[in-house]
């Protein structure tokens, strides 16, 4: 006698909740999930701090300038601060070496257009056309964090490994950061002149859409992750790095983000207003390229840096914004998808060739 049968003639599925009324929780096909009091309170938390960044960072990207970065500055130095938390090395000598270790990165292309030419600095944006990889600035970041494990017993290889790993990434990450917001300053269409000015001057956003583009990719790529995952969520990603992501969010996010960016980025084109001469409506296809590449990208970072967290024991990086966690909790995914649209976009507009204006030693130096 089969003792499972269930009261009444019900499946072992069904089991009785209140007033002996039967409850089926067997799902069949994309069902949302009940959300509990614990998850509405985090996602409330979530949204009302993004509403409060929103309103700090897109106005300076707009004014770009010296606004913006120093809006990036302070996030250098909160960036490495949470790294080195990570490795839980943060004495004021070690902070020092390292902010400026990923600072140099950062800034390597205004560093490099000042030592030609220091007396024709006023602004910032003719130094970030191009993006390089500076290899002197990596072999000297390279054997003074190797030294901090002579001078400090308790500063390991690994420990010297992973920050240099990581000032490398935040650094190039940061400097892209600053590419995408600068370099579009001389490739304006229209009648607009070809040395832009800033959104305060010549009454333009049109230097700030390239950035905000890419932003807004990695943050759709995320937020619909993130709701697509709580509401319809059942397959676990990789429960190892992170419990939490699911499969239905990994597309979620993709789908989500692919669609939002590409009609931004076609509306632009096809209305004669491109976000940059690369992606009007006669490059519509370097539209849909990159709005592809981005969310993937996006999500690669997110994953990095949730794998980061969980090999240091941390839930988060910092506790600088509510319902977000620090800095880099923020600017993983943005991070990746900087990268990888600046290589992406610094190719389609200077052209990687023997004898084009720039070849592939220029970005290693």
């Amino acid at each position: 006698m089969n003792t499972i049968q269930g009261i009444g003639g019900l499946e072992p599925s069904m089991i009785k909740k209140n007033n002996n009324v039967p409850v089926n929780h067997e799902r069949h096909g994309l069902q949302a999930n009940e959300l509990n009091d614990k998850t509405k309170k985090s996602m409330l938390t979530r949204i009302i701090s993004a509403i409060v960044l929103v309103a700090i960072v897109v106005p300076s990207m707009i004014l770009g300038d010296y606004i913006y970065f120093a809006l990036m500055t302070i996030a250098i130095g909160f960036a490495s601060y949470e790294i080195l938390g990570c490795a839980g090395k943060r004495t004021f000598f070690i902070y020092i070496v390292y902010v400026i270790f990923v600072a140099l990165i950062a800034y390597w292309p205004l560093f490099k257009g000042l030592i030609v030419d220091i007396g024709s600095f006023s602004k910032i944006d003719p130094y970030f056309r191009s993006i390089y990889l500076p290899i002197t600035i990596v072999i000297a970041g390279f054997f003074l964090l190797f030294w901090l494990t002579v001078i400090y017993k308790d500063f390991s290889v690994v420990d010297a490994s992973f920050l240099v790993a990581m000032g490398i990434l935040i650094g190039l990450g940061f400097q892209c950061l600053f590419y995408l917001r600068y370099m579009p300053m001389t490739y304006l269409t229209g009648d607009a002149p070809k040395e832009a000015m800033h959104f305060t001057v010549d009454n333009t956003i049109y230097p700030s859409l390239l950035l905000l583009f890419v932003i807004v990719s990695a943050i759709m790529t995320d937020t619909g992750a993130y709701f697509v995952g709580v509401f319809f969520g059942k397959h676990k990603m990789n429960e190892r790095i992170s419990p939490n992501k699911t499969w239905e969010g990994f597309w979620g996010g993709i789908v989500v983000s692919f669609v939002i960016t590409s009609v931004i980025g076609l509306t632009f084109a096809f209305c004669n207003a491109p976000i940059l001469v690369v992606l009007d409506k006669n490059h519509w296809y370097n539209i849909l390229v990159l709005s592809f590449l981005t969310p993937f990208f996006a999500t690669l970072g997110d994953f990095v840096f949730s794998s980061i967290k969980r090999y240091w024991g941390i839930k988060d990086y910092g506790k600088l914004i509510p319902g977000h966690g620090g800095v880099l909790d923020r600017l993983d995914s943005i991070f990746f998808a900087a990268i990888v649209s600046s290589i992406f976009i610094f190719i389609v507009t200077t052209g990687i060739t023997p004898t084009g204006e720039l070849s592939w030693k220029d970005i290693l130096v």
